[in-house]
């Protein structure tokens, strides 16, 4: 509850009664265990949902987003309990909240860091599908693609990354970086799959040399997007598109098509996106793309929330981990 000022004619001076703060536990992310557990900082609010509230902590890249129990589990995200419906976060973009000491503190309510829990991470296949199983792979995924554009941009870049080519690579980034609408605009989401996919085969030169483009150029883009971009750079990413990845990379069609499911339901049109850079990007491991330059995807760049910040469900996991000061 917030503090209440109740002023009376008879005792002149304004009373000031503070009533308790209403205080919610929450499972954080090691992701972002240093800056939830370490000294109280400022916040800058950059965006508010019924089921999420994104939050600057630091750099253009720094998000942290604080999660209801029905929103799509963010690997960087601090987990709540309790469903959007039940949410009230009290605040609007450009607002600023601290965080620190194992807490969030909102105006009205506090956020209690009591334990963690683990985002998911694609992991290097042991075998990746042979050519053939991964064509038909790629004819499903292509199906159901936003667009051919950007599986050719995806494919493009993974197949230049493969290669060890950097001035290859910054051009495709350069193409698909901030492209598109939204808090997550669909060039980036397609340079996630890619990275997703190459962390996937174990190779971490690939990965090493789009992720350095992709960080060289990331303020073009939302801080949202560029944190999602920095995770999957790491191997992290929601676990619906985990499982995809990875079901994709072994030539499970049958997992393939489960996953497939899941993935096209994420945001509005997010999930046709990652679908693109995924099928594109499993074409470089196949012949079923001639190797030339594809046309640059064209897209009006996106929303801002807060500027010169915005530049433009539960899953399971191990038991819990007690969340400790170190």
């Amino acid at each position: 509850m917030a503090t209440l000022t109740i002023r009376s004619p008879e005792t002149g001076p304004p009373e000031v009664q503070k009533a308790p703060r209403c205080e919610v536990p929450a499972a954080g992310s090691p992701l972002t265990r240093a800056v939830l557990v370490g000294p109280s900082r400022q916040a800058v609010v950059l965006a508010s949902f019924p089921t999420a509230l994104y939050l600057s902590v630091g750099g253009h890249h720094d998000v942290l987003p604080v999660l209801a129990s029905d929103a799509l589990m963010l690997p960087t995200g601090t987990r709540l309990s309790a469903p959007g419906r039940d949410m009230a976060w009290g605040v609007e973009p450009g607002d600023i909240v601290t965080v620190g000491r194992s807490g969030i503190r909102l105006p009205d309510w506090r956020i209690r860091l009591v334990r963690e829990w683990r985002p998911a991470r694609v992991r290097a296949v042991p075998t990746l599908a042979a050519p053939g199983s991964l064509s038909e792979v790629v004819d499903l995924l292509s199906r159901r693609a936003s667009t051919a554009e950007l599986v050719d941009q995806a494919s493009a870049v993974c197949r230049a990354a493969r290669r060890g080519e950097d001035a290859e690579v910054r051009r495709g980034v350069q193409h698909l970086l901030g492209a598109g609408q939204g808090l997550t605009p669909s060039g980036d989401d397609v340079l996630c799959a890619v990275l997703l996919v190459l962390g996937g085969i174990g190779d971490p030169a690939p990965v090493a040399l789009l992720g350095a483009a992709v960080a060289d150029g990331w303020t073009r883009t939302t801080s949202l997007s560029a944190s999602l971009l920095d995770t999957a750079r790491r191997g992290f990413t929601v676990p619906q598109v985990a499982a995809l990845v990875e079901t994709s990379l072994g030539g499970n069609l049958a997992g393939v098509g489960e996953s497939l499911t899941r993935v096209l339901a994420i945001g509005h049109s997010s999930g046709r996106d990652l679908v693109a850079g995924l099928a594109g990007s499993l074409s470089a491991f196949t012949d079923s793309r001639p190797n030339t330059p594809p046309a640059p995807f064209q897209a009006v760049n996106a929303l801002e929330t807060v500027p010169g910040q915005c530049s433009q469900s539960s899953l399971t996991h191990p038991g819990p981990r007690q969340w400790r000061n170190r």
